[in-house]
């Protein structure tokens, strides 16, 4: 499962980023979405845009197009992609 597909209220944990225009990887992965960080959708704006997540104890905004590729594992994560 990846982010933008979440349901609102459920915590998973990161098992990868892997964004294909390089900046924004590296963005996101400062951002705090590094793999086995536990992950929470809040809210979902209206019309889908942006997504309020919950990435370990911060807030963060981010649009459905980025979360798309941050897998996801449900529960704990056996092996990440780092």
């Amino acid at each position: 499962m990846v982010l933008s597909e979440l349901p609102k209220g459920v915590t998973a944990n990161i098992h990868s980023v892997i964004h294909p225009h390089r900046d924004k990887q590296i963005q996101l992965l400062a951002l705090g979405f590094d793999p086995g960080e536990s992950v929470q959708l809040m809210m979902k704006a209206p019309f889908g845009n942006p997504l309020q997540v919950k990435v370990g104890a911060t807030l963060i905004a981010i649009h459905t197009d980025d979360a798309q590729y941050i897998q996801l594992c449900e529960g704990a994560c056996e092996d990440y992609d780092e």
